[in-house]
């Protein structure tokens, strides 16, 4: 199943909204003006959703948008009115991850930290799979357990794609080599995959030991992707109880990206970690 990107609908709605603030209009007002609904704007203005062409066009003549500004926001409508993303599965995933997916498969480098499992990015099907059915009630949407493994190699297609593969540093808890998931025979599988992924040159695989003892932040898995435009902000997303969501607040996005960094820092080089997840592996799951 395409499903359309949303992130071009953020950088739209980014685009329209200090217009709106200088024609010193509200929302309401703006959709009086063009005979459309107040939600139509609002949703514009969030990256929602993309209304039709001419009603776009018909809110940048209200809001007296200069050409450069009107030439900028049709291609960024374009832009948002095409599939751009393929996000196979997409009715077996929630919302949340549904459009973590979708950054993601815009995204040119990709951050995480996961303190308690394989990041799902390098995941086995048959380790996404068990996963699933050990928490049914916190896995991504209905079906996900029967679309696991092949959602699972879809991602990780993104570090192979021709047009510039995804640039992985992954952050993986050492705690994660020991929790068992799916026996002994399926983690060596899993280790040994984990090797293999790392002998990419765009991938990084760093192991959090140990010896540091505590550190932060404590919650689930964290995601920091980056974009190709110098312009647009990174997507920061956490995982918990509740699921995947996005992080908009500018100081907690500072707060979270410091917080990877410091714990990058206190990681194993990418040398010995590749030496610890081997040991795990060759000593706990021979």
């Amino acid at each position: 199943m395409a499903v359309g990107t949303t992130r071009a609908k953020r950088r739209l709605g980014r685009h329209v909204k200090p217009i709106v603030e200088r024609a010193g209009l509200k929302p309401a007002e703006v959709a009086d003006l063009v005979k459309t609904s107040k939600d139509t704007v609002n949703r514009l203005l969030s990256g929602d959703h993309l209304p039709r062409y001419p009603t776009f066009l018909a809110i940048m003549m209200v809001l007296k948008a200069t050409d450069e500004e009107l030439g900028e926001g049709t291609a960024l409508w374009e832009r948002a009115n095409v599939d751009a993303v393929v996000v196979e599965h997409a009715s077996a995933l929630s919302s949340g991850y549904l459009r973590f997916r979708m950054d993601e498969g815009e995204a040119t480098a990709e951050r995480s930290l996961d303190p308690t499992m394989v990041p799902g990015i390098l995941q086995l099907g048959n380790y996404a799979e068990e996963l699933g059915r050990c928490a049914p009630a916190l896995t991504a949407g209905k079906g996900w357990t029967a679309q696991a493994a092949a959602e699972r190699r879809d991602r990780q297609g993104l570090l192979s794609r021709s047009f510039d593969p995804l640039r992985l540093h992954a952050l993986i808890d050492e705690a994660a080599l020991y929790r068992v998931v799916g026996g002994r025979e399926l983690m060596a599988e899993q280790l040994t995959h984990l090797l293999a992924v790392t002998e990419q040159d765009n991938v990084t695989v760093q192991v959090v030991p140990f010896e540091i003892g505590a550190y932060g932040p404590q919650f689930g898995a964290l995601t920091l992707l980056d974009y190709p435009e110098p312009d647009e902000p990174l997507s920061v997303y956490v995982e918990g109880h509740g699921g995947i969501k996005v992080v908009e607040n500018e100081r907690m996005v500072g707060k979270l990206v410091a917080a990877w960094e410091d714990v990058a820092r206190l990681a194993l080089d990418p040398e010995q970690s590749a030496k610890r997840i081997r040991e795990v592996r060759d000593t706990r799951y021979a």
